[in-house]
């Protein structure tokens, strides 16, 4: 990390992008965003105030500026490069892909007392002051709890839905809310599948079988494990974006207790050696197999036995 009291700046772009921030001066400069990484975590631990923070590439000298309430967050996005070539279209994740956080320095330009001042208004005061080449908008985005994605996209997505959508896990615990169906499509790269989460929200059914989709909360106190400006939720949307494959699991239980989840009925089948139509049949008369026949509820349902399932179980 560079102090203001340093003497000299080793790098020419850099020092003309910090002549920018005048007659106002840097608080903290990093001076190489990658190799500064660690310093920078401990540096924000827990830190949850607002902050002004401009990205500068030392190859020549064009800058980024943007606003964070979560620091840490922030940092850990810029350092996931998966989210990095998810979001491409933006100028700035493209910048990093082609010269490397390397090549980039993380200056702190202001922080923010939120219960005095707006957060969005001040980057905009930074925007237009600095006029950096890496802002896709001259303005900073109203609803900064979106991800950073390409704003031209995120603005469509809300102009085409609204309302805001809950997904849950396997077990109906709230994951989080994200502010529309259509930026939820966006971001998981395709916004035809729109239709498919439309669909698992109609029929209650689990979204790539481990997520439901909401309109509204299953319960009225329920409170979302994590935010949609998470490292959490990134992580969230990558693990749907890989289970695409899955159209529609299966979760087998024996005597009662869970088994295992298979990827469809044909991953049972091969696994248990039990056929297709029988797996299929007790799913759809809710009953229980057992090699000496399926127990029906008129039976009383038995516990013994195999029970098939397209939800989890308690």
């Amino acid at each position: 990390m560079l102090f203001l009291g340093s003497f000299f700046f080793f790098n020419k772009n850099l020092s003309n992008a910090l002549d920018r921030l005048k007659p106002n001066k840097a608080l903290k400069i990093f001076e190489n965003f990658y190799k500064d990484r660690k310093e920078l975590y401990k540096e924000f631990k827990g830190d949850k105030k607002g902050y002004i923070y401009m990205i500068v590439n030392k190859l020549n000298g064009k800058c980024y500026v943007g606003s964070t309430r979560s620091i840490k967050v922030r940092l850990y996005n810029y350092f996931n490069i998966a989210l990095a070539a998810m979001q491409k279209g933006r100028p700035i994740s493209s910048a990093i892909l082609k010269y490397g956080l390397v090549n980039f320095s993380f200056i702190i330009i202001e922080e923010v007392d939120l219960s005095i001042h707006n957060l969005e208004e001040r980057e905009t005061f930074w925007i237009k002051q600095i006029k950096p080449e890496y802002n896709s908008v001259k303005e900073a985005a109203r609803n900064i709890s979106l991800p950073h994605l390409d704003e031209t996209k995120l603005k469509i997505s809300k102009s085409r839905s609204s309302g805001s959508v809950y997904i849950y896990d396997e077990f109906k615990v709230l994951l989080v809310i994200v502010p529309s169906l259509r930026s939820l499509a966006t971001l998981l790269g395709n916004p035809s599948i729109t239709i498919s989460l439309k669909r698992s929200i109609e029929d209650g059914s689990l979204f790539r079988s481990s997520w439901y989709i909401s309109k509204h909360p299953f319960h009225e106190n329920d409170k979302p494990l994590m935010e949609i400006s998470s490292n959490e939720y990134i992580n969230l949307i990558e693990k749907m974006k890989s289970q695409k494959h899955i159209r529609k699991a299966i979760f087998v239980f024996k005597n009662d207790e869970f088994l295992q989840k298979f990827d469809g009925i044909l991953a049972v089948e091969k696994a248990l050696n039990i056929s297709h139509d029988t797996i299929k049949s007790n799913i759809e008369k809710n009953t229980s197999y057992s090699p000496s026949g399926p127990q029906g509820p008129g039976l009383g349902r038995s516990p013994w036995g195999y029970r098939f399932s397209y939800h989890r179980i308690r």
